[in-house]
């Protein structure tokens, strides 16, 4: 058995006697080394959007084309020199390259009609799938339950989180996926839910129900904590710090723990207890992006509940927690470990410069800001020279050609 209740017990009790994090000089950036990270990461976007324009029309060029680009692609992995990804050694990073092109084909194949940012949400979800295979020192590659696990967040996440659909809707959607998650083979009552039969029924191949229970016991966990997160929605009543608390840590901990199970079957319990916490860091992350929008839909989170005046308590809590289960967790790759550690830390300090960010202190502000790899001026001053990725339909037109 999984033991998520004794992992979630544990979990909160870290969590709440975790402390602030008064030192951020420990991850200061010189202005040196920004303006160099602004230079180089400049060059790249620079050659990348003139690539990208160049798209031909004939097909024989559009193979130059596809050459040119991915001999540029091995180039920049062989140079893992950009500072989100400095501490990605090659072999992570070639990984990264078969595990995404592997996935987007995949995409492509099932279904057509997904929109970029429903790929990009999938996708995040097999890259963490790709960092715990290598934390885990598990070199796997891929297969169809990653892919089928990640595509179910685009068909599931986003339908409950849908405000135009009707609470009545939801509930009942989540009745036939919990059955179907448990092996109840019902007719799908629309394309939508035909997806999805389909999705587990690539896990159900990848992974027999008999041979691998883990899998399965990951995947209702995850459901139930699915379930319960609608409370976060339904505005019945006003939840209490203690069950905001318990949904972020049951639903961002067990997402990961499906992530880790899929991986080959299995997770002993040292990789269980960091898959939690590193779930819940970045449930947390997330709900610190979506402060906003969540108020404005009256959705509860930590972060969308805390009282009004300063985030500081709780950005210095999450930095500090990010430091300690990154520190704790024994792994020979140490230099992976500080990528997550890194990844994480640019993630919290990013919601902070975002529009609508939660309000935090000067002093906080100054720090987060030395910490930045690239000044908020920089990208506020290619914003637009980065755009040319914006059109859907002429991104996918160049991905497909790539993805040959």
């Amino acid at each position: 058995m999984i033991g998520i209740d004794l992992l979630y017990v544990k979990g909160i009790e870290e969590w709440k006697q975790s402390a602030q994090c008064f030192d951020l000089t420990r991850w200061t950036i010189s202005n040196e080394q920004r303006h160099s990270m602004e230079v180089l990461l400049d060059q790249r976007m620079t050659k990348l959007g003139a690539f990208w324009q160049a798209f031909p029309d004939q097909p024989r060029a559009q193979k130059r084309w596809r050459k040119k680009g991915l001999t540029t692609m091995d180039q920049w992995i062989k140079e893992t020199d950009l500072p989100l990804f400095d501490e990605m050694n090659q072999e992570v990073a070639e990984l990264f390259r078969e595990i995404t092109f592997s996935f987007l084909r995949d995409v492509r194949s099932f279904d057509r009609k997904l929109s970029m940012a429903d790929a990009m949400q999938a996708l995040r979800n097999v890259w963490i799938i790709a960092i715990l295979q290598c934390l885990f020192e598990k070199k796997v590659g891929y297969h169809q339950a990653m892919f089928a696990y990640s595509m179910l967040y685009p068909y599931t996440d986003n339908f409950l989180d849908d405000e135009l659909r009707s609470l009545s809707e939801k509930q009942a959607f989540n009745k036939w996926l919990n059955a179907r998650l448990h092996g109840v083979i019902s007719q799908p009552h629309n394309d939508h839910e035909q997806k999805i039969d389909r999705l587990v029924e690539m896990i159900e191949e990848q992974f027999p129900r008999t041979v691998y229970p883990q899998v399965y016991e990951s995947l209702y966990a995850i459901q139930n904590a699915q379930m319960d997160s609608l409370r976060q929605q339904d505005g019945e009543r006003l939840l209490s710090d203690e069950e905001l608390l318990a949904i972020s840590y049951h639903k961002g901990g067990t997402s990961v723990i499906v992530d880790g199970a899929l991986i080959d079957g299995s997770l002993n319990e040292q990789e269980l207890a960091f898959c939690m916490r590193y779930g819940f860091m970045l449930q947390l992350g997330d709900d610190l992006q979506d402060a906003y929008i969540d108020r404005i839909h009256h959705h509860q989170t930590i972060v969308s509940m805390y009282p009004k005046g300063c985030y500081d308590p709780l950005v210095r809590k999450l930095l500090q927690y990010v430091d300690d289960i990154c520190t704790d967790f024994n792994s020979a790759n140490r230099s992976l470990i500080d990528f997550v550690a890194q990844n994480c830390r640019f993630l919290i300090f990013a919601s902070l410069f975002q529009k609508n960010a939660v309000t935090i202190s000067d002093s906080l502000r100054k720090e987060a800001l030395a910490c930045l790899p690239v000044s908020l001026a920089f990208i506020h001053d290619k914003k637009e020279d980065w755009s040319f990725f914006e059109c859907e339909e002429d991104s996918w037109k160049r991905l497909d050609v790539l993805l040959q």
